[in-house]
């Protein structure tokens, strides 16, 4: 089915507009689903250049506003999934197709959610407070659900954490999104053209040493009570600890194919990933910035 997918995107402009559309207006039921609209984007400006690419995000944009108009009466949906999906892996599919390089290309969509950490920052006075005031009336309606056990307090808790996490978190999902649908949209090419290209290219992944250290310093601060004075740097962390988990998941891949382990320990790293995402991530995190100085990859080839 997902070669079927990006065989079709593949006969022309239009084709490559209508899956993305389609495949954006079934993730509002099953939202896994817009990463594979976004790996379309990121398959056509990658292989038809970034002039095309550009008119397929326009293209897809005037299918989608359609779609949205018959099926729910709103078209503002496109311009919002417009600047939070098709736009950001747009541009990061463009780094990667000047820069060559899968690294760069993961950096401007980290790039891309540290721009959405500022503007929401500069926009908005008080993000803390305006997030509590949009999760107070959703947390609300749970709390007079027969099966929901927090107290008045636990739940007022649960809201301010929240609400102090939210503007990470969707930053974060923004760089999530494009990285994702980077990767989806570089492995169709490499199945359609060039197959096993992609696997090596992503088991050498690797983002640098200024990168991590940037991470490194995040991390302290979103950790220590600093967070809280330097609120702008711990947003920032999310979107960085998305790249990084990236790369943790790229060294696992090299050290298993090193190592000539069974995929039995792939695939249990990624049921532990949706089973236990914050640990995962902040594990592999971790794994991929100390990564730039340890290269474990280099020490399983030589053991």
């Amino acid at each position: 089915m997902l070669r079927g997918i990006a065989d079709f995107a593949m006969q022309g402009r239009w084709q490559a507009a209508v899956a993305t559309a389609l495949l954006s207006a079934a993730a509002m039921m099953l939202p896994p689903l817009n990463y594979l609209a976004s790996g379309v984007i990121a398959l056509a400006t990658l292989r038809m250049g970034p002039r095309e690419g550009a008119r397929v995000v326009t293209a897809t944009l005037i299918v989608f506003v359609l779609v949205a108009w018959l099926l729910l009466g709103q078209m503002w949906i496109a311009g919002l999934v417009l600047l939070s999906s098709w736009l950001p892996v747009f541009v990061a599919t463009l780094a990667l197709g000047y820069s060559r390089s899968l690294a760069t290309a993961l950096l401007a969509a980290s790039g891309l959610g540290l721009v959405v950490v500022l503007l929401m920052h500069l926009l908005v006075p008080e993000l803390t407070g305006w997030w509590r005031g949009m999760i107070e009336p959703f947390m609300a309606s749970l709390s007079e659900q027969p099966g929901w056990q927090l107290g008045v307090d636990e739940t007022a808790r649960l809201t301010d954490n929240l609400a102090a996490m939210m503007t990470g978190l969707i930053a974060a999902g923004v760089s999530f999104n494009a990285v994702v649908g980077l990767l989806i949209g570089r492995a169709w090419q490499a199945q359609l053209f060039n197959p096993g290209a992609f696997g090596e290219e992503f088991r050498q992944l690797r983002l640098g040493k200024p990168a991590a250290m940037l991470t490194a310093i995040l991390m302290v601060v979103a950790l220590t009570p600093m967070a809280d004075a330097l609120r702008l740097l711990a947003d920032c962390l999310p979107v960085m600890l998305v790249a990084f988990g990236i790369q943790g998941l790229a060294i696992v891949h090299a050290i298993v194919n090193l190592r000539q382990k069974g995929k039995g320990w792939l695939v249990t790293m990624y049921v532990l990933l949706v089973l236990m995402m914050p640990q995962m991530v902040m594990m592999l995190a971790t794994l991929g910035v100390l990564d730039q100085w340890f290269d474990f990859r280099k020490r399983s080839q030589v053991e």
